[in-house]
């Protein structure tokens, strides 16, 4: 029995450090960015809010006035993320805005630009998820993720190829006004809820091959490009295809 114990307490010694690197503070990866370190972690959890817009490089970009202007602030990630099994406690902000306080009218808005690669796979995003008007400078690669809450890639500019393929958008799915430079990649991605591509710009193509919208999916305004791949689409919600296009010519569902 004392040999059993003594093993059993050598064994929970050992595992201890092992248990411990499983969780990483979002201030530690905040310290590494602002330090212009490679940002690279696998199977960890990041607890506290990832909150990209108050970096150490974060300039005024524009000044509010009294006629209802925001003031804007922009950080740029200047390092390549990484991000592989991980599990996000918090919110992903590259993206937050504060009300406008006393007299003052104006709102401030917090914005983060990446300008490496990043690359987020088979993540979970337990909160929000902001990247509300974000610029994406090289590839970016959101595959296989599962997104509790909101996803917010309201007028997010994609200037590389974006993958989104096998992600699970579980809460509402918001990339209106979004802009796609070059291929953007959703199959096999699947929307429980709200859908928002209303217009959504795909400047080279898209696929959304075996996707499936439980929930509403608005394609209004959407020009598809020739180089687009609905094959085999579940729209198992409602729909709105009003002035959308395929190759320049007017689409619909019924076609």
């Amino acid at each position: 029995m004392k040999t059993i114990l003594m093993s059993f307490l050598l064994a929970l010694v050992l595992l201890t450090p092992a248990l411990a690197q499983r969780t990483v503070s979002a201030t530690e990866i905040i310290d590494k960015i602002n330090r212009k370190q490679t940002v690279s972690y696998e199977n960890v959890t990041i607890t506290g809010d990832l909150d990209l817009t108050s970096l150490a490089n974060r300039r005024e970009v524009r000044d509010g006035n009294w006629r209802g202007e925001s003031e804007e602030y922009l950080s740029t990630v200047e390092v390549p993320l990484t991000f592989r099994n991980c599990r996000f406690d918090g919110k992903f902000l590259a993206y937050r805005s504060e009300e406008g306080r006393f007299m003052k009218i104006s709102n401030r808005v917090y914005n983060a630009d990446f300008n490496e690669a990043v690359t987020i796979e088979n993540c979970t995003f337990s909160d929000d998820a902001a990247f509300k008007y974000s610029a994406f400078r090289q590839q970016a690669q959101f595959t296989g993720n599962t997104f509790r809450n909101e996803a917010l890639f309201k007028y997010t500019k994609f200037n590389s190829a974006a993958d989104f393929s096998g992600s699970n958008f579980r809460g509402y799915a918001d990339f209106k006004y979004t802009k796609f430079d070059e291929q953007a990649l959703f199959a096999k991605a699947h929307f429980d809820r709200s859908a928002d591509f209303k217009y959504t710009k795909f400047d080279e193509g898209v696929t959304f091959k075996s996707a499936r919208f439980d929930g509403n999916a608005d394609f209004k305004y959407v020009h598809f490009p020739r180089q687009t791949n609905l094959d085999d689409v579940a729209f198992n919600g409602g729909t709105d295809f009003k002035y959308t296009t395929l190759n320049g010519r007017r689409f619909s569902l019924d076609r």
